[in-house]
């Protein structure tokens, strides 16, 4: 058999990502393409543990800034103009604003830190997610950041101390150890933002983007995804949220994992996402001839947009009526 030539292997990359877009949202392949080359733009958080957000507004006028607020999320903002002068400002290095795209907010927002609570975050780095929580609950929580990686656990601590967010503990475990490793502890919450294959990432037109993507590295990441939540569902506390998110239009990511969860990890809750966003759309049902639980619309599914990237979230409750 002749060996495909590099070009080959990512135009049947290309075409397979197409197939699966169109599947995975029942669109036709011109939706398809469209969705999937869609530019993406990056937004601002502001850091109320920073100091008054209105100065900052102000100051973020100076640098040429041009936006927006979100409409469910106070402190959050469209970044349409001025990011190279933000970026390179102290409002960066002050930890003031935090860049990022505004989907990464969905998972901190649900999860609902409040204060005294414990919280593990189990896959941290590089901070975003790990930062928002704590200002959300005003450095009131008491937050355990994990990352399997020393260069990435470096990352994290950084970024905290940038965004003035007081973190109880840092840890180096690998995720699919942690329930031994953390020796039975128990929180009561938990954000789990797993390893994923990145699709809501993704440029279609953008050739490195598909260096590491393939359906096989999907399926690898299934596997290490539905352990770790496992993992992460044994540390909850009766009565506690889990909540978790990848950046991936994937259902073997998402909708198959969460599945899983529901089938397996008994008792267990699946808290409906009331949230609507513009580019919300219904969770996957049903995904190579498997049907999944019908609670899953009850997920959140973002199909790429230009201000908020492809995303998937749930929210999963312990009952207080059980031992695991």
């Amino acid at each position: 058999m002749k060996r495909k030539t590099p070009a080959e292997t990512l135009a049947k990359k290309r075409s397979i990502l197409l197939e699966r877009t169109q599947a995975a949202l029942n669109i036709d392949e011109q939706k398809a393409l469209e969705l999937l080359r869609i530019g993406r733009n990056q937004s601002i958080r502001l850091n109320p543990l920073a100091g008054d957000i209105s100065n900052t507004q102000e100051e973020l006028g100076s640098l040429g800034w041009v936006g927006e607020q979100f409409p469910w999320m106070k402190e959050g903002y469209t970044l349409r103009e001025g990011q190279q002068a933000i970026r390179d400002s102290n409002l960066v290095t002050e930890g003031k604003v935090y860049i990022q795209n505004a989907a990464s907010w969905l998972p901190p927002i649900l999860l609902q830190p409040k204060p005294d609570e414990t919280i593990l975050d189990v896959c941290a780095a590089p901070g975003g997610k790990t930062t928002h929580v704590a200002a959300i609950a005003n450095n009131q929580t008491h937050i355990t950041a994990n990352d399997n990686s020393r260069a990435r656990l470096a990352k994290l601590q950084s970024v905290c101390r940038q965004m003035h967010a007081d973190i109880a503990r840092f840890t180096l475990y690998d995720a699919r150890q942690l329930s031994r490793k953390l020796d039975g502890e128990q929180f009561d919450k938990i954000l789990l933002d797993a390893p994923c294959s990145g699709e809501g990432m993704m440029q279609f037109d953008r050739d490195k983007d598909f260096t590491m993507w393939s359906v096989v590295q999907i399926k690898r990441l299934q596997v290490l995804q539905k352990h770790i939540l496992r993992q992460a569902w044994e540390l909850l506390c009766p009565g506690g949220t889990l909540v978790y998110s990848t950046c991936t239009m994937a259902p073997e990511e998402n909708e198959a994992v969460i599945d899983y969860a529901l089938r397996t990890f008994e008792p267990i809750e699946l808290v409906p996402i009331e949230q609507d966003l513009p580019n919300r759309v219904a969770a996957v049902q049903s995904w190579n001839g498997k049907s999944y639980d019908p609670r899953l619309q009850g997920t959140m599914r973002l199909i790429p947009s230009q201000e908020v990237e492809a995303f998937f979230v749930c929210v999963l409750k312990k009952p207080v009526n059980t031992t695991l």
